[in-house]
């Protein structure tokens, strides 16, 4: 039967067509799968490249956050500086007393009052006692804080002025609440400033 069917193959006139038929059928049997693979790593490897090119912008907007937040993190350590907490009011005791050393000034008295606080909203006025009603669609994670320091101090009018020139360019966050100043001496040469400074700071809700 074989012999038969491969003698009428080789008798036919059409087996030049024929073979090239099947090569050309074998060949696209062979070759398909290849090409397959061709285009499925192809398409993997553009997914690859966009993958990376995102992460090369992601890691350039990283950089640029980084610098932001490290930005921001300076301002906002620059503006605690100007604060008075628990923590930075020895701090501030001490400068006030080298102060009015610097400034030939003697001390009569220094005494902190006692904490107080309120609620805060974004554009309030820290000098309001009491903060206008509001919805608490305006509501603020943070408290106002203000600490009053009742100072007195004795020196000449020169003395006295330089010491409130060096408190005002401190840059801290006060408020002269009161200041009365008179004649400590019959020679009226020696003046006693006597001031009540409230200084601020904003701290979280507990």
């Amino acid at each position: 039967m074989t012999e038969e069917t491969l003698r009428k193959f080789c008798e036919s006139r059409h087996r030049t067509l024929i073979v090239i038929a099947g090569t050309f059928v074998v060949g696209l049997l062979l070759v398909m799968p290849i090409v397959d693979d061709y285009y499925a790593g192809r398409d993997d490897n553009s997914a690859v490249i966009v993958d990376l090119e995102s992460a090369r912008g992601v890691a350039a907007g990283m950089t640029e956050y980084e610098k932001r937040v490290a930005e921001k993190v300076a301002q906002l350590k620059s503006l605690e500086s100007r604060t008075v907490n628990d923590e930075s009011l020895p701090d501030l005791r001490g400068k006030l007393v080298d102060l009015a050393k610097e400034e030939n000034c003697s001390i009569r008295r220094l005494n902190v009052g006692i904490l107080s606080s309120r609620p805060w909203r974004p554009d309030d006025d820290p000098l309001t006692s009491k903060p206008a009603a509001k919805s608490d669609e305006n509501a603020s994670p943070f408290v106002l804080e203000w600490r009053p320091i009742n100072i007195s101090l004795s020196g000449t009018s020169e003395n006295l002025r330089m010491m409130l020139d060096k408190i005002a360019a401190s840059g801290m966050f006060l408020h002269t609440k009161s200041m009365e100043m008179y004649p400590s001496s019959p020679s009226r040469q020696t003046l006693t400033l006597d001031m009540e400074l409230w200084y601020f700071t904003l701290a979280r809700r507990g």
